[in-house]
């Protein structure tokens, strides 16, 4: 029956074999096959092994596939601590990063995975990533796992595709990490909008990365991001691609989280992005609140801005700068805003890509300002930072 079904299709599908869809694409529009099934009988044949952006494995005739890729950060840091801090000026070669990415896709890409590790810390690997993601159909995907959670664009963007050796202070005092839990993502209106929503184990004490949840209260995060302009890739820094038109992209975030202590938080981040002929710009603001049961109410804000050209097109790139966290008068909590009020940095890095994003060397400066709670002298840190990185 399921032959003859099959031969009806195809023969009322003759007139349409003419244009550009294969006999597989039109039977599964059909529901004669499924996608899966189209998948494995055009793509049956011998296993591969090429490298694509990665050393890449096909093996056709199961529907599964691998690929594997390699991430080196090592850095030189000189660090001019200021004398009023107490510490003396460091130099320092170190690692940054060594990390072992294997990803790939099960039964004809209606399933995908993705496992992270990194070796540079003093206790061995360190789980980053591992989640299996559900392919439900060409607009739906659910994830389920340890992975980023989405709050803030620049943090959702992979270390080796940054424009600078570091992160914002602002994006590393506001992001939620990496923690455990499931998120659907949806392109909507013909790949126009793109949205998501998560829910992930939180904030309470002992959650977070690695970490299972303690107790029933969860974070809630939901984004939204839009092509205002063009065709951009946001979560790329710098124009490495040489963008012919101007792309300009907007992005949007919030969070809820509730935790054991008794303190809710509402986080927001909204980011504008545009690239044009070497050109970039990205920009974030990020407000939270900390609301503590019975305690004072704290609303830190922050933002940055950066900027960035190629001198030599697709080669050389000359980017800059400016960040600040705003802790409330010293109310918030956490991170750079433990005992300072305000804390702003400026950041300069002349950057050179042999291979875009995957081989570079970036040489940067910065300055971090720190303005401590009770008025007391300001404390400045100067860094002078070299950094080769390979994603490989």
């Amino acid at each position: 029956m399921r032959k003859l079904s099959a031969l009806v299709a195809v023969m009322l599908l003759a007139p349409g074999l003419a244009h550009a869809k294969t006999l597989e694409e039109l039977l599964v529009e059909k529901g004669v096959i499924t996608k899966g099934e189209a998948m494995g009988a055009s793509s049956a044949g011998a296993s591969k092994v090429y490298y694509d952006k990665g050393t890449r494995l096909e093996f056709p005739d199961t529907g599964v596939s691998a690929k594997i890729n390699t991430q080196i950060q090592s850095r030189y840091t000189f660090t001019d601590n200021d004398d009023d801090a107490g510490e003396g000026n460091t130099s320092s070669f170190e690692v940054q990063r060594a990390r072992l990415i294997v990803s790939g896709n099960a039964l004809h890409n209606e399933f995908s995975y993705y496992l992270q590790a990194d070796f540079a810390n003093d206790e061995g690997s360190d789980l980053r990533d591992a989640y299996i993601q559900w392919h439900a159909c060409d607009w739906a995907t659910v994830r389920m796992g340890q992975f980023k959670t989405m709050l803030g664009r620049q943090f959702n963007t992979s270390s080796w595709k940054l424009q600078f050796p570091d992160r914002s202070t602002s994006t590393n005092y506001f992001d939620l990490g990496r923690q455990q839990g499931a998120a659907g993502h949806a392109e909507l209106a013909d790949g126009a909008l793109l949205m998501s929503a998560g829910i992930f184990n939180g904030l309470s004490e002992g959650e977070g990365i690695n970490a299972a949840g303690v107790d029933t209260k969860h974070t809630g995060i939901v984004t939204a991001r839009t092509n205002l302009m063009g065709e951009i890739d946001s979560f790329s820094e710098g124009d490495v691609e040489y963008t012919d038109d101007m792309g300009i992209s907007l992005g949007a975030a919030y969070a809820y989280s509730d935790t054991e202590q008794d303190i809710t938080y509402d986080h927001i981040a909204v980011d504008l992005n545009a690239k044009a002929q070497g050109f970039s710009f990205h920009g974030e603001l990020f407000y939270s609140t900390q609301d503590p049961d019975g305690g004072e109410k704290a609303e830190p804000l922050g933002f940055y801005a950066q900027a960035g050209y190629f001198l030599m097109p697709k080669k050389f790139e000359v980017a800059a700068r400016y960040d600040l966290l705003d802790c409330d008068d010293g109310k918030a909590t956490g991170g750079s805003c433990d005992g300072n009020e305000q804390v702003d940095s400026v950041d300069v890095s002349l950057n050179y890509y042999w291979w875009k994003h995957q081989l570079k060397a970036q040489l940067a400066y910065a300055i971090l300002n720190e303005e401590p709670v009770g008025g007391g002298d300001d404390i400045k840190t100067n860094r002078w930072m070299l950094q080769l990185g390979g994603y490989f």
